[in-house]
């Protein structure tokens, strides 16, 4: 009797799972191997830091500040077969240690919401992830609390609004101009060319900080501490003062763009430019290269190129010892006060109160609000089923108010 043939298909997702979970060896043979071959240049890169007096220590009578928010924002776009439902948010979160007398003020708005309909279209994302990251930093920008937090680094935001006013490269047209106009006019009862104002807003005040969860830098390990003859550190400098610092210590604040590579790579070139095909493009772009000129570190003057120090600061803060570093980005008159710097810091610390929050208080619960746009949604495409379902008698119209599969 002639044994059955085994089969050539694969039980999924079983036989998957199985290979995944056998890899798993090697994963964490690969994590101890990045991580643990680590300790000596670490503890060498913090013994050079200290010699240069690069590392400090909050002195624990430091007086918190109680009055603090984070803002965060949150966009999603539901594909319908007919149409593309847009839908952008961004909310403000007071800290757990707020004072009463601290709180928003008449004109401040603690959240912004926009939506729209639009056709399917390449650009569409550039849209609405502009239109979320301008009303963080409206929201950021009009609120009156000492401390402000913006979630991420600076520089994400510009990237994010540069791509809203650059899609033209994804053949943005009249739809997409006439949408970003209707934005800006129902959420701020502004328009196009007051974009940079709202940029320069969240730059030059000292207020708005910002607390990025994940970072790639390495500023300080490219510059100051393979400077200093370390080598092998293949870590970010994140991860770096994660397991370098004691509870406490933090990076002396410097400007942002230490190393050539941090240069090359962000300051030196970042811009935003208008290519829409709008009447007030070439004064747009004017003002949008002076409202981004603070944090530059190379601008054209007469047509040369000079180097500059940019008025962004950063530092690494480590609360707990069994926490993790924080990169803060502040402006360059917070950075030069030491005495309010540190109180910056001890209100951080003061809302990071939970093992498993692994940031700022404010920070964590708006991002969570600000997740939970999806679930707005939802009740969005269920009202306008509802709503068009009774009117639209055919069939094949009736299709078009249905999502395309994920």
């Amino acid at each position: 009797m002639n044994e059955k043939a085994p089969t050539p298909y694969a039980h999924l997702p079983e036989d998957l799972i199985k290979k995944m979970l056998e890899a798993v060896p090697r994963t964490i043979q690969q994590m101890e191997e990045m991580l643990g071959a680590q300790d000596g240049p670490i503890e060498a890169g913090m013994k050079a830091l200290k010699n240069k007096n690069l590392i400090c220590k909050l002195a624990p009578q430091t007086v918190s500040i109680k009055s603090i928010i984070a803002a965060d924002g949150g966009q999603v776009i539901e594909r319908m077969s007919g149409v593309d439902l847009l839908l952008a948010v961004a909310v403000g979160v007071e800290g757990l240690h707020s004072k009463e007398d601290a709180g928003w003020s008449g004109n401040s708005s603690q959240y912004e919401q926009w939506q729209t309909v639009m056709s399917h279209d390449e650009a569409t994302p550039r849209l609405c992830q502009g239109a979320m990251f301008l009303m963080e930093l409206g929201v950021l920008a009009g609120a009156t609390h000492k401390i402000r937090i913006m979630d991420g680094a600076h520089f994400t935001p510009l990237l994010k609004i540069n791509s809203m006013l650059s899609a033209r490269e994804e053949h943005a047209g009249k739809e997409y101009v006439t949408a970003l106009r209707s934005f800006l006019s129902e959420t701020y009862q502004k328009i196009i060319p007051d974009i940079p104002d709202m940029i320069s807003d969240a730059l030059n005040d000292p207020s708005i900080i910002a607390i990025a969860k994940y970072s790639s830098s390495r500023d300080i390990l490219d510059s100051h501490v393979r400077d200093a003859g370390i080598d092998g550190i293949t870590l970010d400098d994140k991860t770096f003062f994660a397991l370098g610092l004691d509870s406490d210590e933090y990076t002396k604040p410097m400007s942002v763009g230490q190393s050539k590579e941090e240069k090359r790579k962000i300051w030196n070139d970042l811009h935003i430019r208008c290519n829409l095909d709008i009447p007030e493009k070439d004064e747009l772009n004017e003002s949008l290269e002076n409202a981004i000129r603070p944090v530059l570190t190379e601008i054209r003057v007469q047509g040369e190129t000079q180097q500059k120090e940019s008025d962004l600061f950063f530092a690494y803060y480590k609360p707990y010892t069994n926490g993790p570093a924080y990169r803060i980005e502040c402006k360059r008159s917070l950075a030069q006060d030491a005495g309010g710097f540190e109180r910056v810091l001890a209100s951080i610390k003061q809302e990071i109160v939970y093992p498993d929050i692994r940031e700022p208080f404010p920070q964590y619960l708006a991002d969570l609000m600000a997740k939970s746009v999806s679930g707005g949604l939802h009740a969005l495409q269920d009202a306008v089923r509802l709503s068009l379902a009774s009117e639209l008698n055919s069939r094949k119209r009736l299709d078009l108010l249905f999502s395309y599969r994920s």
